[in-house]
This record gives C-alpha cells, structure tokens and sequence, in this order.
C-alpha cells in the first residue's frame, strides 16, 4: 500500500484548462452512445411485447439514460466554466494517445473504446434476429 501523504509518490491531479472528456473527439462519444442505442432499440423492437418484458426494458432504459447523461451533463458544465477546447478528430486519429497498457494510435484507440458497446450492439441485433425467426 502507498502513502499518499508521501511527497515522491506521484499524484496526477488534473490541470486546471483540462476538461473532462476533452481528450477525445466528440465523434468517439458519439460512436459509443450510438452503438448502446440501438442496443435499447433493437431490444425494445425484439421483446417488447408484454407488460413484464416492457417494465424490464423501461428500468433497463432509464439505468442507461442516466449512465450516458451524467457525464454529458458533467462535460456541458464543465464546457460552460473553462476555456478548454475539445480534441479535434483529425488530430486525435494521426496523433498517438497515452491509454494504461501503453500508447496506442488514435485509430487503434477509438477501437479499443468502441468494440465493446458495437459488439453488444451487434449480439442483441443477432439474438432478436434468432427470436423473431424462432
């Protein structure tokens, strides 16, 4: 276990003209948010057709509306207080991005954000394709 109160542990505070969120371009937000609508969307098209698969889908549509509002609302405050600009995509694909496991291009990054959500995405399309011909 580190000592925080040690003054040689590095501590990475965020500078002052960093907005949160400004380190990617706006489309790779994007991208995300759209792959897990038409997750909701195709899982709304595919089971909801009863009163219990309609309340499930309703719960799960509002736990995603708030986990993709929070920092949209964090992002739009923040935008409003600081002079801090977004990253530009044209920069961010021919530039190279810092991620944990070591520095990637900003086309390999977008990647590595987004295969998540468009797999999900993609397996709910293939499962209510299975349902709807079952």
């Amino acid at each position: 276990m580190t000592n925080r109160s040690d003054p040689t542990h590095p501590v990475h505070h965020p500078k002052p003209d960093e907005l949160p969120g400004g380190e990617l371009p706006r489309a790779v937000y994007r991208s995300v948010i759209a792959a897990f609508a038409w997750m909701i969307l195709v899982s709304w098209i595919t089971f909801g057709s009863n009163r219990e698969a309609d309340y499930t889908l309703a719960l799960a549509s509002v736990l995603m509306l708030v986990f993709l509002a929070l920092p949209i609302i964090i992002y739009v405050t923040a935008s409003h207080h600081m002079k801090a600009s977004q990253e530009s995509l044209d920069h961010f694909l021919s530039s190279r991005f810092d991620t944990a496991t070591g520095s990637l291009s900003g086309r390999e990054a977008w990647i590595e954000i987004a295969i998540i959500p468009v797999a999900l995405a993609l397996a709910a399309t293939l499962f209510g394709i299975v349902y709807a011909m079952s």
